[in-house]
């Protein structure tokens, strides 16, 4: 009887998440037709997994002491933890979780002030941004350093619609804008088939 219970139960769970997932995509699609952000995913704490800590640390070991940094997508803000000396933190994100945080839709045309940052972190993130072509033009106005992830299109082999992202780019088309808007590849490696990028502006 214990044993009928158990697989009852697994073939449950993964009935459920089978459903999740056929919404999650559906839910995409919509978004993308609309070039509109998934404020409601964000609001859960629960869609914030412990395990990217490991990329934030990567990402954070390519920050030079007394950087002034700021994070787009800070989540948790567990980046604040794994920076080097002397650096100054401020999150941004689209969903206020700390007075700390300054809201930020990487989606709409306003942009945040950058003029008292050197260096932006983007840890898995721009795989919600539609436009980054758009995005890197206003980047480069401001900031010398740019660290962030991405799961290429031609590489991570993620179904993209399942993992709720909304943009598609491939490894060479990033490196195709990071260079007309002036950056060069400083530093490159991937983490769990994720492109992690180390920028530097070639024109501040």
């Amino acid at each position: 009887m214990k044993k009928i219970i158990v697989i009852l139960a697994f073939r449950i769970n993964r009935l459920y998440e089978s459903l999740l997932l056929k919404r999650r995509v559906t839910k995409t699609k919509k978004l993308k037709e609309k070039k509109r952000s998934d404020l409601l995913r964000w609001k859960k704490t629960g869609e914030l997994n412990e395990d990217w800590n490991e990329r934030s640390i990567i990402l954070a070991e390519m920050v030079n002491s007394g950087a002034k940094v700021i994070e787009f997508g800070a989540g948790k803000m567990r980046l604040k933890d794994y920076l080097p000396p002397n650096c100054e933190y401020t999150p941004s994100d689209i969903h206020i979780r700390d007075s700390r945080v300054i809201y930020c839709d990487l989606n709409e045309d306003k942009m945040i002030d950058l003029e008292n940052y050197d260096t932006a972190i983007f840890s898995g993130v721009l795989e919600y941004v539609y436009d980054l072509d758009n995005l890197f033009e206003k980047l480069a106005k401001s900031l010398k350093y740019i660290n962030l992830t991405y799961a290429c299109a031609d590489i991570s082999g993620a179904n993209r619609l399942k993992q709720g992202w909304l943009s598609d780019y491939t490894n060479s088309d990033l490196r195709d804008i990071f260079e007309r808007k002036g950056f060069k590849v400083m530093e490159y490696l991937e983490w769990r088939k994720q492109s992690i990028f180390r920028l530097e502006n070639q024109n501040i």
